[in-house]
């Protein structure tokens, strides 16, 4: 009888999970191996979403880094890495290996991405997907993410966002406001929706790339469902141990406890925790440190704006190394003159 090791009895269920086949190839164990192993080598990691420096990117410590997949822009118009550029930043300055993620939105539209559609500033002819705006990042706009339409312009398609990100070449995908789920408390269905959507992503994402690596960022509450913990192949956490407003107070114990307990399923079930703390007070930083390193978490530190590149933490030497501009404080989104003022209106 075939030996089956135990990355495929994970593959099973999570295929179990989701109603899936259960049957099981050399390729997929070959490919969730290989995913493992490129993760278990991450031991650091860094942030960085604006005023991106490849040549800064490639000559940072870093073990894994989550970028945009376009480093700069023109007004709406969007200049994506070249696959080049992207196979540069695998490689360390040591030589060893670099893990690179893209960024992804799919709990949110924004309006400077290669999607957006300037005519959905008329009510006549707004997506239904669409919903107002986020008051707290401008140009971001919480959609209806069950919708085939959305869903059309995140995968599928060889100009859908999935597909973009792996054909130049990125490692995976980091995916953001998985939370969006939260506003749509009319919706009996919206947990088992974004479960779904993330799913099916995922493996369309595998079907480009087999290795294709998938990171989650908050919303850990989703790792209870069995088949979605075993699919991807980790989680991050924004803000576990200190809020990330100016106040900057320390994350209620019975928030921060049941949040670490969600994400040490993922941990338990093979995949990587990481954690990134938005502090600039050396001692919050310190405390920070050791309740990761307590619950076996990386933690990176950085500030809000995600546009700088934090090689160090407050509570280290040199206090913030910044690459690319000058270091700036906690607090503050993305601004930008040309963004829409009220889509669908």
């Amino acid at each position: 009888m075939r030996f089956i090791n135990f990355l495929s009895l994970v593959h099973v269920a999570s295929a179990l999970a989701f109603g899936l086949s259960t049957q099981v190839s050399a390729a997929d164990v070959a490919a969730d191996q290989g995913r493992r192993a490129l993760m278990a080598n991450v031991k650091t990691w860094g942030y960085q979403l604006q005023k991106l420096d490849p040549s800064a990117l490639a000559s940072s410590p870093f073990d894994l880094v989550v970028i945009d997949h376009a480093p700069d822009r023109v007004e709406s118009l969007e200049l994506l890495f070249r696959r080049a550029e992207v196979e540069a930043l695998k490689v360390k300055p040591d030589g060893s290996r670099r893990v690179v993620l893209a960024y992804m939105s799919i709990g949110e539209a924004e309006w400077y991405r290669f999607y957006w559609d300037p005519d959905w500033q008329h009510k006549t002819n707004c997506p239904a997907w669409l919903g107002a705006a986020n008051p707290q990042w401008a140009g971001n706009y919480p959609v209806r993410y069950w919708q085939p339409g959305w869903q059309a312009l995140i995968y599928g398609k060889s100009d859908s966002y999935v597909d973009r990100v792996m054909a130049a070449g990125f490692d995976g995908i980091y995916l953001d406001r998985a939370d969006v789920y939260y506003e749509f408390k009319d919706r009996a269905s919206a947990r088992e929706d974004m479960i779904g959507f993330i799913s099916a992503l995922t493996d369309h994402a595998r079907t480009l790339n087999s290795q294709a690596i998938v990171v989650l960022q908050n919303a850990e509450e989703l790792l209870a469902h069995k088949g979605l913990r075993t699919k991807l192949d980790g989680v991050a956490k924004e803000s576990l141990y200190f809020n990330a407003d100016k106040a900057g107070a320390p994350v209620a114990n019975q928030e921060r406890m049941a949040a670490a307990a969600a994400l040490r399923a993922m941990k338990r079930a093979g995949g990587k925790v990481m954690v990134v703390e938005y502090v600039d007070a050396a001692y919050k930083a310190a405390e920070a440190r050791k309740l990761a390193q307590s619950d076996g978490f990386l933690i990176h530190f950085t500030e809000r704006s995600l546009s700088t590149l934090s090689l160090t933490g407050p509570d280290e030497t040199p206090r913030l190394a910044a690459i690319g501009g000058q270091p700036v404080t906690s607090g503050g989104g993305q601004t930008d003159p040309f963004v829409p003022p009220n889509p669908c209106s």
